[in-house]
């Protein structure tokens, strides 16, 4: 019977730990010379350039007429007529509404009967008073004189009372009609035929149609950025290519007490036929801020949670991650304020494939 040669564990456990590590070192090897072998990867890029940035803010706002009279009786009274609607155009002096007016014609007629009366006395009192300057001092005594020449001043004064009262009756007459003072646009009604009004109160309201404006709501971080001197672009909600152009002309002192926004009222320079008032209009105006490079969004790498980007050694073609500061995102773009230099080469596509120090190639159209 043959005797077996006993091998201790121990040493088959090493010599099978001693073949996989050969074979995994063995493989290790093979993939350095194939990384050594691989070509370097194909990359777009673009140079970074740093411009004064210039973001545009906008707000929805409406056109509204510049000068919008309010037009009302200086009496109150019941309205008889009222020749204008909604919509219509007006000269000067066109009526707009008409008063009842017999109360005012009966003053009228009243003030003019004083005047009559007053003409009258007047004429009466002249007449004694030349006749008592002939007889003095023959046969009247300067009693009388004196006294015809007072009553003549006060029949004189009350001719200029009666004139007084005969003028403002007519005026009365003629302040129950309204009449334009301005050509223009009726936009509001206050009051219609039969109602019964009060002295000032909104009847027609006229709106000028020369000049225009584009009224907006605006935060009050967005004024105190932009100042009262800015430039703003007004184009129509429903036709962009409808457009003007503005300079902020008002901005009110108060804020809205519910949403703390200001009004603020842009004078457009020349406004085309299509802003009607009351039409929806956007605003938009423009806001210089720091230097700042635009690149692509597909630039952007996450690098412990920070943005970075890849950059391409101009000298050595290869690849190198840089953390940069962002300052804001766009739709498909991002602006960067630090991190990077004028002239950098920034890779704009597959970043998610690079390494630290990989050979790359810059691809037709990239940044040299």
């Amino acid at each position: 019977m043959k005797k077996r040669l006993a091998v201790p564990r121990s040493s088959a456990t090493f010599g099978l730990s001693a073949a996989v590590l050969t074979v995994f070192f063995l493989a290790g090897c093979q993939e350095e010379n194939d990384a050594g072998d691989r070509p370097p990867r194909p990359v777009r890029t673009v140079a970074v350039s740093f411009n004064p940035e210039d973001t545009y803010g906008s707000l929805v706002g409406e056109i509204r007429p510049r000068t919008e009279t309010s037009f009302s009786f200086r009496q109150g009274g019941e309205i008889r007529e009222r020749d204008v609607d909604v919509g219509d155009l007006v000269e000067v002096g066109a009526v707009l509404a008409r008063l009842d007016t017999e109360d005012a014609q009966d003053a009228l007629r009243k003030a003019e009967a004083n005047l009559f009366s007053a003409q009258a006395q007047s004429q009466n009192a002249e007449t004694e008073r030349a006749r008592q300057q002939q007889l003095y001092p023959r046969t009247s005594t300067r009693q009388a004189f004196e006294s015809a020449m007072a009553l003549a001043d006060m029949a004189k004064a009350g001719v200029d009372a009666a004139q007084a009262g005969l003028r403002i009756a007519q005026t009365n007459v003629d302040n129950r009609v309204l009449k334009a003072n301005a050509a223009g646009v009726v936009t509001a009604i206050g009051g219609e035929v039969g109602q019964v009004v009060g002295g000032g109160q909104m009847v027609v309201r006229v709106a000028q149609l020369g000049t225009r404006d584009a009224v907006f709501q605006v935060p009050e971080a967005t004024i105190q950025t932009t100042g009262g001197n800015a430039r703003v672009d007004v184009q129509l909600l429903s036709n962009p290519n409808a457009k003007a152009t503005g300079t902020v002309r008002e901005i009110s002192p108060t804020a809205d007490p519910i949403t703390r926004n200001f009004t603020v009222r842009v004078g457009l320079d020349s406004a085309p036929d299509d802003f009607r008032f009351g039409s929806a209009v956007r605003g938009t105006i423009r806001l210089s801020g720091e230097p700042a490079a635009r690149l692509p969004i597909g630039a952007l790498f996450n690098l412990d949670n920070k943005s970075a980007v890849w950059v391409v050694d101009a000298a050595s073609k290869t690849t190198k991650l840089v953390p940069v500061e962002v300052h804001r995102f766009d739709t498909k773009d991002f602006l960067v304020t630090k991190g990077l230099a004028s002239g950098d080469n920034v890779v704009v596509a597959g970043v998610q494939q690079l390494r630290p120090g990989m050979p790359v190639r810059l691809l037709e159209g990239s940044a040299e």
